[in-house]
Order: C-alpha cells, then sequence, then structure tokens
C-alpha cells in the first residue's frame, strides 16, 4: 500500500494543505496570512509559494457555542493526567453555522484576504502553477442540539437528537442541515468569483464517526457525500489517532471520504513518543498524513524546547518515513503560529518555520 499521494490532478494538485485557525473576533491580516501563502524569508521579505491548500477552522461560533462535536477538559486538555473527553456543551445553532460560513466570506473574510494577498505576491514572485485550495469545514450536526433552529422560515426548527422522534427522523434533519450549509457555502462561492482560488472540497469536522442505535454519523455521510459529488467537490476527514479510527482508516473510502489524513498526536501526547507508528498506519491505509505543532499553553506541550523538539520528529519523519516527497501533508499549526515562527526573533522557533518551508519544497534534510 501507499500514502494518499500529493499532485493528483483531480485534486488539483494538492501537496500541503494548512489549517488555519480562525477567530471571527480577529481575523487575520494580511501580514499574518502572508507566511502561510509564501515563505517569507530573514528579512521578512516573500520569495517563494508555501501552502497550496486551506482548510480554514475553528472551535466556537462568534456566540460561544461549539462547531466541534466534543472538547477535552482537565487541567491538561490534551491525553494526560486527568485528561477527559465530553460531548460539546452549547453545541452550534443556524445563526450560528451562518455566522461561521460568513466568516469566511464577508470583506474581511479569510477567502477575500487569500485571494488579494495572492493577487499581490504574484506581482512580487510569479503567479502560482495552480489556484490555492479551499476545503470549507461543515459544523457537525451535534446530536445533542433539539432545537437548532430554522433553515426555511416555514419549516420548523430542525431536531438533531431523538428527543420526541426515532434515529431516521433525526439522521434526517442532522443531513438536512448539512446539505443547507454545502448549498450556501456553493452559493457564496460562485458569488464571490475568486480570481485565485478553488473549491476543492469540504471538510467533516468531526475527529471520529458514530454510528449506533443513537447516533448515525454513516447514513448522513452517505447521503451527504451524493451532493458533494454532484457539484465536483471532494470530502476530506482527519481522524485522531486511536486503534477504532485506525480501523476506520482501513475502509474511510467505504465511509465516503474521498481523502483521509493520519493525524499522529505526537504533539499533545507525552505517551506518543515519535511519529513513526502513525506515519506507517497512513502508508498502509492509503492516508495523507498531518503535520502538528502549536504554542498553546497546555502542560502536556511541555516548554517550548519540548514543542520544538516533537516538531523537528514530524520533520525528521517526512524524511525516514517518505512522507514528505510521497504523501499529501495537512499541518495543523495553531492560532497564526505560522506567522509567529516566521516573524520570531528566537533562531530556533523561526528555524524551524524556514525548515517547514523546505520540507514543504521536498529537500529538507534530517537534523
Amino acid at each position: 500500500m501507499s500514502y494518499f499521494p500529493p499532485d493528483l490532478p483531480e485534486y488539483n494538485h494538492m501537496r500541503h494543505m494548512c489549517l488555519p485557525v480562525i477567530d471571527p473576533g480577529a481575523p487575520f491580516t494580511e501580514k499574518e496570512i502572508l507566511p502561510y501563502l509564501s515563505h517569507v524569508n530573514a528579512k521578512g521579505v516573500p520569495d517563494d509559494w508555501m501552502f497550496d491548500s486551506f482548510l480554514p477552522l475553528t472551535s466556537l461560533a462568534p456566540s460561544g457555542n461549539y462547531i466541534y462535536a466534543d472538547i477535552n477538559r482537565g487541567t491538561t486538555r490534551s491525553g494526560e493526567g486527568d485528561f477527559f473527553a465530553l460531548p460539546s456543551p452549547n453545541p452550534a445553532k443556524a445563526a450560528d453555522w451562518t455566522e461561521y460560513l460568513d466568516s469566511h466570506f464577508t470583506e474581511k473574510g479569510l477567502l477575500p484576504l487569500l485571494d488579494q494577498t495572492i493577487d499581490k505576491l504574484s506581482a512580487k514572485i510569479g503567479t502560482p502553477p495552480y489556484k490555492r485550495n479551499v476545503v470549507i469545514t461543515i459544523p457537525y450536526p451535534h446530536p445533542n442540539q433539539y432545537h437548532f433552529g430554522k433553515i426555511n422560515p416555514k419549516g420548523p426548527s430542525l431536531n438533531f437528537s431523538l428527543l420526541g422522534q426515532d434515529l431516521m427522523k433525526a439522521s434526517e434533519q442532522r443531513l438536512e442541515a448539512c446539505l443547507w450549509y454545502v448549498n450556501e457555502a456553493w452559493t457564496r462561492w460562485k458569488k464571490a468569483k475568486f480570481k485565485n482560488l478553488n473549491l476543492l472540497g469540504f471538510y467533516w469536522i468531526y475527529e471520529s464517526i458514530h454510528y449506533s442505535w443513537e447516533i448515525d454519523d454513516h447514513w448522513v455521510i452517505k447521503e451527504l457525500y451524493k451532493q458533494i459529488q454532484k457539484k465536483k467537490t471532494k470530502l476530506f476527514w482527519i481522524p485522531f489517532y486511536s486503534s477504532y479510527n485506525v480501523n476506520i482508516l482501513s475502509v474511510y473510502k467505504d465511509f465516503y471520504f474521498d481523502c483521509a489524513f493520519m493525524q499522529p498526536n505526537h504533539m499533545f501526547y507525552k505517551e506518543i513518543k515519535d511519529v513513526k507508528k502513525a506515519a506507517l498506519e497512513a502508508k498502509d491505509r492509503y492516508a495523507g498524513f498531518e503535520m502538528e505543532y502549536c504554542y498553546g499553553d497546555d502542560p502536556t506541550l511541555g516548554k517550548k524546547g519540548e514543542r520544538q523538539k516533537r516538531f523537528r520528529n514530524y520533520l525528521n519523519g517526512g524524511v525516514q518515513y517518505g512522507y514528505m516527497t510521497k504523501a499529501a501533508c495537512a499541518y495543523f499549526l495553531g492560532s497564526k503560529d505560522a506567522a509567529r515562527m516566521a516573524y520570531s526573533n528566537d533562531k530556533i522557533e523561526n528555524g524551524l518555520y524556514h525548515d517547514m518551508y523546505h520540507f514543504i519544497k521536498g529537500d529538507y534534510s534530517v537534523k
């Protein structure tokens, strides 16, 4: 078997996809998005293209309601000590889904900023070989949400839960919300007429799959996928590392995902000592590989030096296990962390940014 390969024409030559974490209350500036689109050299000047694909991500709607399916709790939040996960309190409603989509497309949204910045960069470093790809996140239709709100002014408020109805009725309404969201995103995309961006697909945000007598993600995804196919777009998934998810990853196309990336969690779990096992699991399952780095303040992340050391393991692993050049890669870098790395006065931190650029170019050597 092999990794999910980079540079496939049917994926508009996707190779390296970044997951910029967006905060609707503090949108990206041009200076902050620049180091994602282009390599910024030691003088702060862009000199080459960087990430070719973008999957904007957030956990909270402006209201404080949750886009994510679940949240981590405890003093560590990342899998050690008194860590535990629980279903997201206050799951997002229809108005939250709309506001989240707004944060992509409004005048100060990320997508217009990407499009405009690419124009400016093209004048300096040349036009990129292909349009930059965009993958839009679908908020999770949470089964604990019994009062989602109306998506049709003449219709009822949708109910994703089993409160007062059976699983099929709940699943149908979850699907209805997802279809509405995808169609809204598609309509806005067509209206925007971005010059430099390509809508590659949509992302199922929950990092696992629920299907039981009480929840049926599988059916929802199956029916949603039909609409995504009609729009000639792709459906993406990035499961966290666990035996359950690895088993699903073995047959992820049977769960109607076009492309999946293995999320190794080496950055966040002390007990996961390296990336080797996750890399080999990805390779055995025709999956891409996710790189991870963030500043954060979680004790599990350790001191800055430990986080830097672990990111070095990701970079070195790309050479050792082949995913640097043989796999499509995704990058979770925290909130605006690529910009922090690019403009950092810390030589190690800044050096990791430049090493990441060489990793993307495919000429990074083990350090």
